[in-house]
């Protein structure tokens, strides 16, 4: 059945700016997943990727609040003759730093509007000649709904501000109850100052968080599809830099009042 369900989404997305971004999304979805609700997202990104006009104004929109919050981040359009960061080639500290950068990015994006740039991939950074960071993603994002953003917003800030009832109302407010220990994983143990990203425990965490959630006949949210693509973007740039980050000091840059 997950398979089926898969293949639908893939035959939607053929031909689109977005497709190769599938590969991503944890097969664990399609289990847990309404149909309905994946063919809605997968409509929205066909329609996202497909407005120039609007992704322009969505891509200033979070250059500002990132140019708000002072990071030295250059967002624009992707330039296919520009030169690609080799992320893994780059001195240690240049490492570190893109990646508490992007970490920013990461958090910045989701409680600074409703929406939010999916493509953090490697190749979505090109280098540059000041101390910025040159982001030029694909046309692939999203606009969250309220009620996932809300949830999304007060298990971070719950988890983050060690605000234990606002941690579990994200919970409550994203249907995942009984499934925070193996969401918390992909959060990092400890204080979350030296966190190590690696794209397979990754899978095993969010493929457990969504088995729960099957388990107990949980219909998802349409919006989960988005964010496990962001999220494997995201471990998928941190990995490659092999270092470990403090995501908890990132989150307090940027959203530490929120």
């Amino acid at each position: 059945m997950a398979k089926g369900v898969r293949d639908v989404i893939r035959r939607a997305a053929k031909g689109s700016s977005w497709s190769h971004f599938m590969d991503y999304a944890s097969p664990a979805l399609f289990e847990v997943m309404p149909l309905r609700a994946l063919l809605a997202q997968g409509k929205e990104f066909v329609s996202n990727g497909s407005d120039a006009r609007r992704y322009a104004n969505v891509r200033e929109a979070i250059a500002s609040a990132l140019r708000a919050r002072g990071l030295e981040v250059e967002l624009g359009p992707q330039d296919d003759h520009a030169e690609r960061l080799s992320l893994p080639s780059l001195p240690e500290p240049v490492r570190r730093e893109t990646g508490h950068r992007i970490l920013e990015i990461y958090f910045t994006q989701i409680f600074a509007g409703r929406d939010t740039i999916l493509d953090l991939r490697p190749d979505s950074f090109f280098a540059t000649q000041g101390s910025a960071l040159r982001w030029g993603p694909k046309a692939f994002y999203v606009q969250w709904q309220d009620d996932f953003l809300e949830g999304l917003r007060d298990l971070y800030a719950g988890f983050y501000l060690d605000d234990e009832p606002r941690f579990e109302s994200g919970l409550a407010q994203l249907g995942l109850q009984d499934s925070g220990d193996a969401l918390v994983s992909h959060l990092g143990s400890g204080d979350q100052r030296s966190v190590r990203f690696e794209t397979s425990a990754f899978h095993s965490s969010f493929h457990d968080t969504f088995l729960a959630c099957r388990d107990r006949g949980v219909a998802l949210h349409r919006n989960f599809l988005a964010l496990g693509i962001y999220l494997v973007c995201l471990y998928d740039v941190l990995e490659s830099l092999d270092l470990a980050f403090d995501v908890r000091g990132a989150f307090e840059r940027t959203c530490g009042q929120s």
